[in-house]
């Protein structure tokens, strides 16, 4: 069984980021959309830029990459208090079953306690029986009533366009 840490990444932890990026695509059957070296340069920017659009957390032994948080913090406004939301959590297929996952949970947990976060929110694929069972181990209220939503890509512009189509509006 490795040993492990789980650490924000740092300045050289990129190639590790981007390698745990591309497995998490694998893992769900996709392409990468992007070569590594434009990978690399989109994260360092999203993950050290200006405007910082996400943080990670990394469970790593020593150079290896096990897993990965990634999240960002977000205002509820209904609730006038910060919250967490996880974007990805991943585990590689050799560290799963090793305890990466719950550490990865536990770290993010300390990190909304320690910004006085109420909440972490996240959704999970309703066939991915694995991340299922891990979740409702945990102490989770699952939020069934909820429908997640999602405009991306083209559909994004379709919206944009439809709404600007009085016939569409007006419905």
């Amino acid at each position: 069984m490795p040993s492990f840490e789980i650490r924000a990444p740092g300045p050289n932890d990129i190639d590790a980021i981007v390698d745990l990026s591309r497995e998490l695509l694998q893992f769900y059957g996709v392409t990468p959309p992007l070569p590594r070296p434009d990978m690399i340069r989109k994260l360092k920017s999203a993950l050290n830029g200006d405007r910082k659009t996400v943080e990670l957390l990394l469970a790593m032994d020593g150079d290896e990459p096990l897993g990965m948080v990634a999240f960002s913090e977000i205002y509820a406004v209904a609730i006038c208090r910060n919250s967490l939301f996880i974007q990805d959590i991943f585990v590689t297929k050799r560290a799963r079953g090793l305890g990466v996952g719950l550490a990865l949970m536990r770290a993010l947990a300390e990190v909304a306690l320690q910004r006085g976060a109420f909440q972490i929110d996240w959704t999970a694929d309703s066939w991915n029986e694995e991340a299922r069972r891990f979740y409702e181990g945990m102490a989770t209220l699952l939020k069934a009533e909820k429908i997640f939503y999602r405009l991306a890509g083209g559909n994004l512009r379709q919206f944009l366009d439809g709404a600007r189509d009085p016939a569409i509006a007006a419905k």
